[in-house]
């Protein structure tokens, strides 16, 4: 695959001309909405034919039973890792898991060993509260940690992904002790612990988001981690890149020094934000999918623009009556991730979609990376 910058004047059949593709074939990969329109700035990938072979790794994505069926159709044949959300956990340790059945049979038919993915959610996001409760309690720990093996193996799952995020500073050992207990009782069993991990650049780190989990000890236990490389630019935060380049490769640098690289898989967004403008403190932005902004800016006739330190795309436009500034994810932006990764010698990536398929990202991936199959 090779990427495109939309220069001033370029049409879709001027491009297909110049670089002997079908129209209808560069239009479908990149999800164009309106052929007849392209934006100065634009990304687009381009199946030119001239792609070395795809380097071998490991490639896990997080995905609820209401992924997008063209997703998964075109995402599960290149995973190595599935992990399935929306696994509900109570204070008192009671799970409530997915109705996932035919999600478990795609992936078993694609050769994918399917993680259940098990955090702190309850109603509104992620509660430091409820993972207080739970950890806390010593007895409600044990009898989560005996019962998930069995529960695991009758659901068809090969482990766990533990996904607990915003935890008070004071949980943080307690975190780390669940996270051991949890470790030995799925290995016991045959099964894999991976946990995914804030970002964060130094031990000392208090932000609420990082603040409970502590890399070595987290990443001592885990068969693996997964770095939460995005949301820097999200509902809750001022106008701003989703998975800043810069930052990530901070965060890659200082997991480096705690985890081994070889154990590592790095978060791979295909997600944007709109904000209105101006932003005051205490605003919210509105997360939306990519192919979502770039349409956006394509019906807006926005300009798009590209931050070279972030690695990411944004511009700004009228809707509804009011400006907004949209930052998000396209091919370059990937691309770049994919980089990263492979320069710090890291196992794998994780792809974070939001359950839709954004065509142009996917298929630059899978077509620089081979998910190694495990089973």
């Amino acid at each position: 695959m090779e990427i495109y910058i939309v220069r001033p004047g370029d049409s879709l059949p001027s491009l297909a001309r110049s670089f002997g593709l079908e129209a209808e074939n560069i239009r479908r990969l990149n999800q164009l909405s309106d052929p007849r329109r392209l934006s100065p700035g634009l990304s687009l990938v381009l199946d030119t034919g001239q792609e070395n072979a795809p380097k071998s790794m490991e490639l896990c994505a997080a995905l609820s039973p209401r992924a997008e069926a063209a997703l998964l159709r075109e995402l599960l044949p290149g995973l190595s890792w599935l992990c399935i959300r929306s696994c509900a956990i109570t204070s008192q340790a009671q799970l409530g898991l997915p109705e996932a059945g035919a999600l478990l049979r795609l992936a078993a038919e694609n050769s994918v060993l399917p993680l259940l993915s098990l955090g702190n959610l309850a109603q509104g996001g992620f509660s430091a509260l409820l993972a207080h409760q739970l950890l806390g309690d010593p007895r409600c720990v044990q009898e989560l940690t005996a019962r998930l093996p069995e529960q695991l193996k009758a659901g068809g799952y090969g482990g766990v992904e533990l996904n607990f995020q915003y935890l008070f500073a004071f949980d943080r050992d307690n975190y780390s002790s669940f996270a051991l207990s949890l470790s030995q009782a799925l290995h016991a069993a045959g099964l894999y612990l991976f946990v995914s991990l804030a970002p964060k650049t130094e031990a000392t780190a208090e932000s609420p988001l990082c603040a409970g989990q502590d890399y070595r000890a987290l990443g001592s236990c885990a068969d693996r981690v997964i770095l939460l490389c995005q949301d820097w630019g999200g509902r809750f935060t001022a106008p701003q890149a989703i998975s800043p380049a810069d930052r990530t490769a901070a965060v890659i640098s200082y997991a480096a020094s705690l985890i081994p690289p070889g154990k590592t898989l790095l978060s791979l967004s295909s997600c944007g934000c709109s904000w209105d403008l101006p932003w005051r403190q205490g605003d919210e932005g509105r997360p939306l999918p990519c192919r979502l902004a770039a349409d956006m800016a394509v019906s807006t006739g926005a300009e798009l623009k590209y931050d070279r330190c972030a690695q990411a795309p944004f511009f700004t436009c009228g809707l509804e009556g009011r400006r907004r500034i949209v930052w998000y994810e396209d091919s370059r932006s990937i691309a770049s991730r994919i980089s990263l990764a492979g320069e710090a010698g890291l196992a794998g990536l994780s792809l974070r979609s939001m359950d839709r398929l954004y065509r142009p990202g996917l298929s630059l991936l899978l077509s620089r990376c081979a998910g190694e199959k495990l089973i």
